[in-house]
């Protein structure tokens, strides 16, 4: 009984020492130990934007033909420095050749017409304009009966594109996946176009030629969707090479249709012209000019000037030249190659220094200024730094991923031999400094109903501060007012 009585003596001891311990811990803790603080003191503010660039040549050219055409010679390799004004590649330009001469005998022809009706006209003359009716009628009838057999070719490359992408979904898209479907749609729509064609071949010569040309194209676009799918997942290794260069030899038939049809098209007015032109002239054979009559057949002389400058700008447009001293990156195409308007031939590189262009985010975009150092590190170059600055920032927008960026250029010297467009480039650009201002951690301070405050341990015990914050920077915040040197400031609760 008695050691029963002891036992429960010691556990009663137990319990109030540890009773006792907890009481006498919780009146000697201090508020201030529950936090993690730093003293606020002088330093320097540092505001930085960290990025990924690449490096770009200063001036970046694409070259490309104004108008659709076969190349005829192209005279530069990848690899060639060129200066500017140097000839990179022409198209053939004998039918510019050809139609410019057209312009200046139609400018000569209607520069007699205006003489003649100034120094009045003779029987011969009369004589003359009814011939050049005739011609006119018969060169238009001409350009027509050749259209109808440009026509009938075009329907045959359709109808020859059609079965080859019936014949490569049959073989190989049969399975109604994402390619498939592709396919099916483009094969559909290659057929569509050719029985939409096929009313108008009987019908309007205008018209089905009008036609032609945009289903020429459709098919052409349909072309290039079906050759996109044999390169896509398994249909890569499938699709058998004789089978692609199949396609690609239709795409390129329909192509070279696409612009037999666009010339009929161009000759066709142009004898329309000439034939309207003829009659006028005869309209006018007998009368006493006019001032108004005066008026037209200057216009038609003001004209066929405006055509031969036409012309002559389109021939003018057959040379391909270098706008700017630089190296050729990329030979995009080949003679006897037939090119459209606006598509990449040949690129180039400025000779000038090379820069780096990087995406900044909207946020950050506002601290940049002209002129900021910017410290570079290119992946390429590991061992070593650059210094550069900010040069030029686009005002236009970028949006990548539903996000806003603004482009910006930054120049920097030193740069290495070795250096390449498109190399990475890591930078930081330092938007902002000060030294030697009191500052804190960023994370002291909590931004509550618009006033920037913190908690600082005075006496022991936290107390809420509102204070005057001047620069952010990436670490710290200038503190302006409101705070003291050696003041502690929490950071963070333990």
């Amino acid at each position: 009984m008695i050691k029963i009585k002891r036992k429960w003596i010691i556990i009663g001891v137990i319990v109030l020492i540890i009773v006792g311990y907890f009481v006498v811990n919780g009146f000697l803790k201090k508020p201030s130990d529950n936090y993690i603080t730093e003293k606020a003191v002088k330093g320097k503010v540092l505001q930085e934007i960290s990025e990924t660039g690449s490096v770009k040549a200063t001036e970046s050219v694409s070259m490309s033909f104004k108008s659709i055409g076969k190349i005829a010679r192209i005279y530069v390799a990848k690899g060639d420095n060129v200066k500017k004004g140097a000839l990179l590649a022409e198209l053939d330009s004998s039918q510019a050749s050809a139609q410019l001469q057209s312009a200046k005998a139609a400018l000569e022809t209607s520069q007699h017409q205006y003489d003649k009706l100034i120094n009045g006209l003779t029987k011969e003359d009369i004589k003359i304009y009814q011939d050049a009716i005739t011609l006119a009628k018969h060169d238009l009838q001409s350009a027509y009966d050749s259209s109808l057999n440009t026509l009938s070719d075009a329907y045959i490359k359709i109808y020859n594109a059609y079965t080859k992408a019936a014949s490569l979904q049959n073989d190989y898209f049969s399975v109604m996946d994402q390619n498939g479907i592709k396919v099916s749609d483009s094969r559909n729509d290659i057929n569509s176009n050719m029985q939409d064609i096929k009313k108008y071949l009987d019908g309007d010569i205008d018209a089905a030629v009008s036609h032609m040309i945009i289903a020429l194209d459709n098919v052409s676009n349909d072309l290039k969707i079906i050759r996109e799918q044999c390169d896509e997942g398994i249909y890569y290794s499938e699709v058998l090479a004789t089978d692609k260069a199949s396609l690609d030899t239709q795409k390129g038939y329909i192509n070279t249709a696409s612009t037999n049809i666009t010339t009929s098209q161009q000759d066709i007015n142009s004898y329309k012209i000439a034939l309207q032109k003829a009659e006028d002239s005869l309209v006018f054979k007998t009368a006493t000019p006019r001032q108004e009559d005066i008026n037209i057949y200057r216009s038609e002389v003001d004209q066929a000037q405006a055509n031969v400058n036409l012309y002559q700008s389109q021939l003018n447009d057959a040379y391909l030249r270098s706008p700017i001293d630089g190296k050729i990156t990329d030979v995009n195409a080949k003679t006897g190659e037939v090119v459209s308007a606006s598509e990449a031939i040949i690129n180039l590189l400025s000779s000038d220094p090379f820069q780096i262009k990087v995406n900044i985010y909207e946020q950050d975009i506002v601290n940049v200024k002209l002129g900021d150092p910017v410290s570079i590190n290119l992946v390429a170059f590991p061992k070593q730094t650059f210094e550069g600055k900010v040069i030029a920032s686009d005002p236009g927008e970028k949006i990548v991923d539903n996000v806003v960026y603004y482009e910006v250029t930054i120049d920097f010297s030193n740069q290495p031999d070795a250096i390449k467009s498109g190399m990475t480039a890591d930078i930081v650009i330092k938007t902002n400094s000060k030294d030697n201002v009191l500052r804190v951690p960023k994370p002291a301070i909590e931004n509550i109903d618009g006033k920037d405050m913190l908690q600082v341990i005075t006496n022991k015990k936290v107390e809420d501060r509102q204070i005057t914050t001047g620069l952010e920077g990436n670490d710290y915040v200038e503190v302006l007012s409101g705070l003291n040197e050696g003041e502690e400031v929490v950071t963070s609760k333990k």
